[in-house]
């Protein structure tokens, strides 16, 4: 496991929600369960910079928000990469042209890879319109790390997928990871996404952070 060089420090109350959470981490793949409600989604869009929020926020060397100092780095320069459970795909253009959104230059082979590993090859010049839901949600995986992300944020991103593509999608995402080296944080419900998946499962509760468990602990559990 690589070095420890992230953390959070989260306070804030959205709606009926009081959010706390504190914790620092590698660049892991970490699932990230609990209840409707658990503030899982609230969460991700702390960190995306979607909700106004007050502690410190650290990814690599790279401070994202410190209220003590009045530091927030604005959303759009954080280096993201967000899937959420709304694909958000602009309609008017086409899925190749989504994934490119935003971006100076082409990456033709990084493309194409892509591409070829959320199986969306043979619609790349569609339209949002005529896409499924799984496959509009697979283009919104492909779109959010095009860019090579600092951060991968996923909010369920497999929900629409059939089980075969979902078990797919699981292998490229482990290695896609492991490849750019990042933190990536996934609320997922599915036990298999954090069997297959998880270097940490943490589980939420009313916005508290309960249990991080590891993948040895996780396994010298089952084995116990």
């Amino acid at each position: 496991m690589n070095r420890i060089q992230n953390s959070i420090k989260i306070t804030t109350r959205v709606g009926s929600l009081d959010l706390q959470v504190e914790t620092r981490f590698a660049n892991a793949f970490i699932i990230i369960s609990g209840e409707n409600g658990a503030g899982k989604t609230t969460l991700l869009r702390c960190l995306a910079g979607l909700e106004q929020v007050g502690g410190q926020l650290q990814f690599g060397d790279k401070i994202y928000m410190d209220s003590s100092a009045g530091f927030e780095l604005s959303s759009e320069h954080r280096q993201l990469g967000c899937v959420w459970t709304d694909a958000a795909l602009l309609p008017w253009l086409s899925v190749e042209k989504n994934i490119l959104l935003g971006t100076e230059s082409v990456d033709s082979a990084w493309l194409a890879e892509l591409a070829d590993r959320f199986e969306i090859s043979s619609f790349m010049q569609r339209k949002p319109r005529m896409l499924s839901t799984g496959e509009a949600q697979r283009v919104a995986l492909a779109r959010a790390i095009y860019r090579r992300p600092s951060v991968l944020l996923l909010d369920e991103p497999f929900s629409a997928q059939a089980p075969a593509i979902r078990q797919r999608l699981r292998m490229h995402l482990k290695s896609i990871q492991a490849a750019l080296k990042i933190p990536v944080l996934m609320v997922s419900h599915d036990i298999e996404d954090a069997r297959v998946l998880a270097h940490q499962h943490w589980h939420m509760r009313e916005g508290k952070l309960l249990l991080e468990v590891s993948r040895s602990e996780a396994n010298r559990e089952m084995q116990a």
